[in-house]
């Protein structure tokens, strides 16, 4: 025994203070009036009797409740040896349910599996069931019904995206680092060589988990999918159609397989090839129809294998005249549209035709029908043609602002407001991000000079995709409610530059035109997991719209005006109404990488169970010793509390009998 606080101890010597008092208390007689004293002896009164103690029971309680009181603050403790309780088992019950699971059995053999884990649990084992892809869903909570375990494990279906056992490994590494239990983790999957990491340290699970591996691959097994297709989203010559599908086959022999082109489930074309022996070879279809309007077009390859779904690869084709683009200019400036309506038409695949019309006629124009709007140097606009054309651009549209000397004079830009710094002196060629989608493909300003240029600081909310030699913005988007504008801070005449004149200008105007037009946003198709934005703005009085390969519509009413994105998830078509009211036909394909059925090596998912059993293993040791100080103080004070009543009973009871004795 201890005491954490000594000192406190001295306060034990106030129990004088009681016996003071006790013996200085004097006996009180009632005065008694006397003629005379002349009669009585003189002689020396003995204090004896002062000196004893009176009431010994209530002065035991009063310096028992000083000691007391020392004694709590002084906190006594004693040393006591406790067991330290281990972390809580909770087993984890975990299902690849990747596209590679629907090959043959694979995924009823890993429910079997699966299920056998769950009956064999005890009564009072806790467990929790996950499905794994690309990402790890929980399909419980941690249960201990095995009802509700069996029940989960059944409802798990393949989906058409890939399996990460990277992402798995995360999720686990979370749970042990959030949750106060040991991890008993049973992994079935037919453990993809695909699905791996690029790095085995993504593989490594927390310190508390124990992870068993379980494959229902047996082998390496044959498989033939149409890989990839490629092919234009857009068709305006039919006679240029042109698709290129590519056939492989992983682990397998050489092969005849017989490739079909189908349009709207009609078959227009089919070619028989030859794969060869775990290689790959292509299918090359040219010149075919395809009517007016968006089609659902396929790949089919014959005959199927035990991964059917591979050998089908949907794609998305449309047939439509080509867009217009209008060109606005102010002034009688008709010429300025020479440079930009050449480079745009240089190209018949383009799908992009120029249409001058002077600014003064943008309130008479429905902009509706134009792809995007191009404002070359307008200076200062009318107050009826400015709000006409935004808003044509909040509700979806795009535009081209191109900045030159007018706009230097009026010192804003047009539409957007932004002020303009003054004119930037002859600069260099410009810097930019080659993989940017406004700029993809467009090759680099080699040797353009801007005479001019205007100066600007962006806003906020704007991105600037272009620079100039010293840093200046070049080119920016900016965006407006559900559009969006490109401000270019020169002009698109060689009145500020020699841009027109060099090579780089015409891929230029055809990407910014390709990305204004939403051209960009259109592929042929799309892997399983991809996100389509659905809006620009948060902006709930525009409603979009999905509707998944089942026919059914994926949002509902109140997702519908809130919702920013969407994944495409199922292998399919999708249709799309987005809020700026554009259609599209989104065909979507399972990752192909889910159609090489290599098996990871043993040795790599020894090395990958191993990294957490150890650790684990000294969790299952559970109870340890420790040895911690035990506060009494917590005693003392009850025993102060017991020792204050009584002595409140019979300092009552004594003060009581002096006064009857009074």
């Amino acid at each position: 025994m201890g005491f954490l606080s000594p000192w406190f101890l001295a306060g034990i010597a106030a129990v004088g203070i009681p016996l003071w008092l006790h013996l200085l208390r004097q006996y009180k007689r009632t005065p008694q009036p006397f003629s005379s004293l002349m009669f009585f002896e003189r002689r020396v009164q003995s204090s004896v009797r002062h000196r004893r103690l009176k009431y010994l029971l209530l002065l035991a309680l009063r310096c028992t409740l000083l000691a007391l009181l020392a004694l709590a603050f002084a906190n006594p403790f004693v040393n006591r040896t406790s067991t330290s309780v281990g972390r809580r088992k909770l087993t984890i019950i975990a299902v690849d349910r990747s596209f590679s699971m629907r090959y043959g059995d694979h995924l009823r053999k890993a429910k079997m599996r699966a299920q056998a884990i769950a009956s064999g649990l005890r009564s009072r084992d806790m467990a929790q069931v996950f499905a794994v892809d690309s990402r790890v869903e929980a399909m419980t909570s941690p249960e201990f019904s095995k009802d509700a375990l069996q029940a989960a494990i059944q409802a798990i279906q393949p989906t058409d995206q890939a399996s990460s056992f990277g992402e798995f490994a995360r999720a686990l590494r979370v749970m042990d680092q959030e949750s106060n239990t040991r991890l008993d983790v049973h992994f079935i999957s037919d453990m993809q060589q695909t699905s791996m990491p690029p790095g085995f340290r993504d593989l490594q699970v927390g310190p508390h988990t124990a992870l068993t591996l379980y494959s229902v691959a047996s082998s390496n097994a044959p498989n033939w999918a149409v890989e990839n297709v490629n092919t234009s989203a857009h068709v305006y010559d039919p006679n240029r159609t042109r698709l290129t599908a590519t056939i492989a086959g992983w682990q397998t022999e050489t092969a005849a397989r017989k490739v079909s082109l189908v349009l709207d489930n009609k078959v227009l074309a089919s070619k028989e090839i030859n794969v060869p022996a775990n290689g790959r070879t292509q299918a090359e279809f040219l010149s075919f129809d395809v009517p007016y309007g968006p089609h659902r077009g396929e790949i089919r390859l014959e005959p199927a294998d035990q991964l059917p779904d591979d050998n089908t690869f949907r794609f998305s084709v449309e047939r439509s005249d080509p867009k217009k683009v209008l060109f606005l200019y102010s002034g009688g400036r008709a010429k300025e549209s020479f440079y930009y309506k050449a480079a745009m038409e240089s190209s018949s695949d383009t799908g992009l035709l120029v249409q001058p019309a002077p600014l003064e006629q943008a309130t008479t124009i429905d902009l509706s029908k134009f792809a995007f709007v191009v404002l070359n140097d307008p200076g200062e606009m009318d107050s009826a043609a400015a709000q006409a054309i935004c808003s044509y651009i909040s509700r979806g549209g795009a535009a081209l602002i191109a900045l030159g000397r007018n706009s230097a004079q009026l010192g804003k830009v047009p539409l957007a407001g932004d002020r303009l710094s003054g004119q930037l002196e002859t600069q260099g060629a410009a810097r930019f991000d080659a993989g940017d989608p406004a700029l993809r493909g467009a090759g680099q300003f080699d040797n353009v000079q801007f005479f001019q240029a205007a100066g600007l600081s962006p806003k906020p909310s704007t991105r600037v995709i272009a620079k100039l030699a010293d840093g200046s913005p070049l080119l920016m988007e900016e965006p407006m409610a559900e559009g969006r504008m490109l401000i270019f801070t020169a002009a698109l005449d060689t009145s500020t530059s020699d841009f027109p004149v060099h090579s780089s200008f015409v891929p230029f105007v055809v990407q910014t035109g390709h990305y204004l037009a939403g051209s960009e946003e259109n592929s042929p198709s799309v892997v399983a997991g991809t996100t389509v934005p659905l809006r620009r703005a948060q902006n709930q009085g525009t409603a979009a719209d999905v509707i998944g390969p089942n026919g059914q519509h994926e949002l509902t009413l109140n997702d519908a005006s809130k919702t920013m994105n969407f994944a495409l998830l199922q292998d399919g078509f999708y249709e799309i109404q987005r809020a700026d009211r554009r259609r599209l036909l989104v065909a979507v394909h399972a990752d192909r990488r889910e159609s090489d059925l290599r098996t990871v090596p043993r040795e790599t998912l020894a090395l990958w169970r191993n990294t957490g059993n150890e650790s684990a293993a000294s969790e299952t040791v559970g109870a340890q010793k420790e040895t911690r100080p035990w506060g009494l103080w917590r005693y003392v004070m009850l025993l102060v509390l017991a020792a204050a009543v009584l002595e409140s009973l019979f300092a009552r009871r004594y003060l009581k009998e002096e006064r009857q004795t009074v």
